[in-house]
């Protein structure tokens, strides 16, 4: 007869089918609390795995009470409901924060309890759980999907008769472990009777069988081993690896290094020690995942050269990090640094940056990783002209690349005609479009320098047949202000000619949209012409000429400390707004005064009765003796023999002392003088160095005692 004494059941246990396994449970352990008067709280915690195995947690599970000494006796049954508690999600403990385990590592985890009478007997009650099966991928068992599991906890007759209550484990078992990296992982429990603890490995127990996976009541003891797969694996080597995985006695300080990626079965024991005798064992049976951890990495793309502007904007592709600190390397804003994931930054200068990206700044776990990028100076410039060749109920038109680059030379052009709904592409340097129906088309140019440079320009443009021209037929403008107005804006017919009159203040009569810049007001008709003399068009645009406005201080460079009086042409009947109105002892008035610090430029914006705002500017110059210009550094020279520009040197006629140096993109310093005569003539060691942007530094001290210092880069033109 199966020795029971008591057995905790659920209702309806037993209509579960006798071959639900489940392969879910990853691990489990048992404690108990006494209450007093023999009153027990029992707890039962159980580890499932949350994406492999079914079912989910037992509802209901049971448990079973057996007699540690007693085997003859008749017993009887009893049934305690036990409460489910909601699961909970493990988090994994790698045993270093650096780690980071793969986003499918996940253990659930619940807790059932109960409270039960037990009265005292001779030798105590042995408490039971059993399931069957265990995973198939375990590596450390033989057929480990035969293999059951039984989770129990004894209370012998000194615990008993004492009230005592079974230690507590601090913290979960460890759900994943990262292979070929050392682990250490508290395993220690707290007792609440004050008992001294003793943590061993263990031989996790065998339990319920394939034939008989969720046994009701529970088997009866004893309860074996599970089947190490030995060797290599016994109790002593539970995950193999060297360090061999082992348990400090005193702190229960788990550590490791495993080699071999799996699934391992591991069990874990608290022995329980009073005035030096073993009241009771604590038993934890666990599943622990080793497998390959993520760690920080750093990384991030940026284009290797940037031409067009300063500004570089990198692409951030690290791994398993949330935290980022960039390092620009900018020498001339040398705090340059951003904690966006996806920074962009602007440059002072042209040159070569390295760019240095800090992943996990601060921590143990931080990861570098650094880039290049080249910065130019935009050098290449995209341009074409348009010739209308034909005109009939189709445009043939001949395009003409006039791009240029100053630094190197157009290798490639990639060009894109688009009109309706139609796609046309070319690779040749002036290739020539028919275009088949009337309305707006658009030809893009992609030009591509041999040094990697690019440059696009879009010109956009109408394609009609000599329709009624859409001109504006009243345009304004204001006397003096200097910009002259287009007559026909809105786009020439294909293949016409033109013919403005009266020609007076245009800058071509003959053009299909000329500039006018008449002083006084003004119609200007135009008559046009297709490419055949079949279509003659007239249309008139009148330009009204507003009343000038001048603006012209008594003197525009001034010492620090000066006043100068400003003269705008006046009229009472205008209105006067000076901005900014720093400096200024009235803004509102034609004629301030102005006594400014520094180098300033004031806009005037005059109002006439007629609606016409015109806008002026004035700059004034406060100046010292030792400032640009009065010392000129010069961005470029031609060291080619022509007489012209072919050195490199700090110019004035106030230097008292200069250094100059200079380097290249790779900071060897290839020209250093202190003579003010003497410049650079692009030369290093006797020999000519290539055309590029070099780095100098220059410090100079003018008569009078002030100094003057500037850096940056000088490009070498041959």
């Amino acid at each position: 007869m199966r020795n029971l004494y008591t057995f905790i059941l659920l209702s309806a246990l037993f209509l579960l089918p006798s071959t639900a396994r489940a392969t879910h449970i990853v691990g489990g352990e048992m404690t108990y609390t006494c209450l007093g008067n023999n009153m027990y709280q029992i707890k039962l915690t159980i580890f499932r795995d949350c994406y492999n195995g079914v079912p989910w947690f037992d509802s209901p599970a049971s448990i079973g009470f057996f007699r540690i000494n007693d085997t003859d006796t008749p017993h009887y049954k009893i049934l305690v409901p036990l409460d489910l508690m909601l699961n909970d999600t493990l988090d994994p403990d790698l045993g270093s924060e650096c780690f980071v385990a793969p986003p499918n590592v996940c253990v659930h985890t619940t807790s059932y309890t109960t409270t039960v009478e037990l009265p005292y007997i001779p030798g105590g009650y042995n408490i039971v759980y059993q399931r069957c099966c265990r995973n198939v991928t375990i590596s450390n068992l033989i057929s480990p999907e035969d293999v059951g599991a039984t989770y129990s906890i004894q209370i012998g007759d000194q615990a008993l008769l004492e009230c005592n209550s079974s230690p507590e484990f601090n913290n979960w078992p460890p759900l994943y472990l990262c292979v070929n990296q050392p682990f250490s992982i508290d395993q220690s429990a707290v007792d609440p009777d004050g008992d001294s603890l003793v943590y061993v490995l263990c031989d996790p127990l065998n339990g319920a069988n394939p034939a008989d996976p969720m046994p009701q009541p529970p088997n009866a003891p004893p309860y074996f081993q599970v089947p190490w797969l030995d060797p290599p694996y016994n109790v002593n080597n539970q995950i193999g690896g060297m360090p061999v995985m082992a348990i400090d006695p005193v702190t229960g300080l788990l550590t490791g290094t495993p080699n071999t990626i799996g699934q391992f079965v591991i069990g874990i024991c608290v022995e329980e020690y009073r005035n030096g005798v073993l009241i009771g064992t604590k038993r934890r049976d666990y599943q622990v995942n080793i497998g390959v951890c993520d760690i920080a990495t750093a990384a991030f793309f940026t284009p290797d050269l940037v031409c067009k502007s300063f500004t570089v904007n990198v692409q951030n592709q690290s791994l398993s990090a949330d935290d980022f600190l960039w390092f620009f390397n900018d020498p001339n804003n040398p705090g340059a640094t951003s904690t966006l994931p996806n920074p962009t930054y602007t440059y002072s200068d042209t040159g070569l940056y390295n760019i240095v990206l800090i992943a996990e700044p601060g921590t143990v776990c931080s990861d570098t990783f650094s880039a290049q990028v080249q910065i130019l100076p935009h050098s290449i410039f995209a341009n074409f002209n348009i010739v209308n060749v034909d005109c009939a109920d189709s445009l043939t038109i001949q395009v003409t690349d006039s791009s240029l680059d100053t630094l190197s030379s157009v290798e490639y052009w990639q060009w894109t005609l688009q009109y309706g709904t139609t796609t046309v592409n070319s690779t040749l340097q002036n290739p020539i479009f028919v275009i088949k129906e009337s309305g707006q088309a658009k030809i893009t140019l992609v030009v591509t320098a041999d040094n990697g440079c690019t440059d696009t320009l879009t010109q956009t443009f109408p394609v009609v047949f000599l329709n009624d021209p859409d001109l504006n037929e009243v345009v304004a403008i204001c006397k003096g202000d200097g910009d002259a107005v287009e007559l026909n804006p809105n786009g020439a017919f294909p293949g016409a000619t033109y013919n403005w009159t009266p020609p007076d203040f245009l800058d071509d009569p003959t053009s299909p949209n000329p500039l006018a810049s008449p002083d006084t007001t003004t119609t200007y008709t135009v008559s046009i012409d297709d490419a055949n003399g079949f279509c003659h068009i007239e249309k008139s645009v009148t330009i009204i000429v507003s009343p000038e406005v001048t603006v012209t201080p008594l003197l525009d460079t001034i010492l620090q400390g000066q006043s100068v009086p400003i003269f705008a042409t006046e009229d009472p009947t205008y209105t006067y707004v000076w901005s900014p109105a720093n400096w200024l002892d009235f803004n509102d008035i034609p004629n301030p005064v102005a006594t400014p610090d520094e180098s300033i430029t004031y806009t005037l914006t005059v109002t006439d009765t007629n609606g016409c705002v015109v806008e002026r500017n004035v700059v004034i110059f406060v100046l010292t003796l030792c400032e640009e210009p009065y010392v000129f550094v010069p961005t470029g020279f031609t060291p080619n023999g022509d007489g012209k520009n072919d050195t490199f040197k700090v110019i004035g006629n106030n230097l008292d002392e200069v250094y100059i140096a200079v380097y290249n993109r790779w900071g060897e310093k290839v020209f250093e003088s202190k003579d003010p005569a003497v410049g650079w003539d692009g030369t290093y060691k006797g020999k000519l160095l290539p055309p590029d942007a070099y780095g100098f530094y220059v410090q100079v001290k003018c008569f009078g005692g002030l100094d003057f210092f500037k850096k940056g880069n000088v490009t070498l033109l041959r």
